[in-house]
């Protein structure tokens, strides 16, 4: 008994070992077809992708605003209540407070600046020059 001889792909076909054989005549107009649906998928999950990047940009920025105002609120309520208590010294409050809100309003303004400005990059919307459709 001879063995079976494989049989010959048919126009467009993927063989076994998976490879994609192509032996349609030029021009078929389903493979044009398929092949900008293909580009056209590409390009719609680019578009999600980018939008989804440039949300969670956005969430990123809210928590960040959140926190570095909590960290101001907390000093100054730090400040005012031990001042009202008596837990501390005006000297002293005063001297902590030249120390401690000038490098939080600096980390606060570069944190968030950072945040904005690499969240700019991402807008989805933006045309993109490099493309050729």
């Amino acid at each position: 008994m001879r063995g079976r001889r494989p049989r010959r792909p048919t126009a467009s076909e993927v063989t076994a070992d998976g490879t994609w054989i192509d032996r349609s005549p030029p021009g078929n107009r389903e493979l044009i077809a398929r092949g900008k649906e293909l580009s056209l998928r590409e390009r719609q999950a680019e578009l999600e992708a980018k939008a989804a990047a440039r949300q969670h940009y956005l969430r990123m920025q809210k928590w960040v605003l959140l926190g570095v105002g909590a960290l101001i609120l907390l000093t100054v309520l730090a400040l005012v209540l031990g001042l009202w208590l008596g837990a501390i010294s005006p000297s002293f409050a005063t001297e902590l407070a030249r120390i401690i809100l000038p490098i939080l309003l600096g980390a606060a303004a570069t944190i968030v600046g950072a945040f904005f400005g690499a969240g700019a990059n991402l807008n989805p919307n933006r045309f993109d020059r490099d493309r050729d459709d």
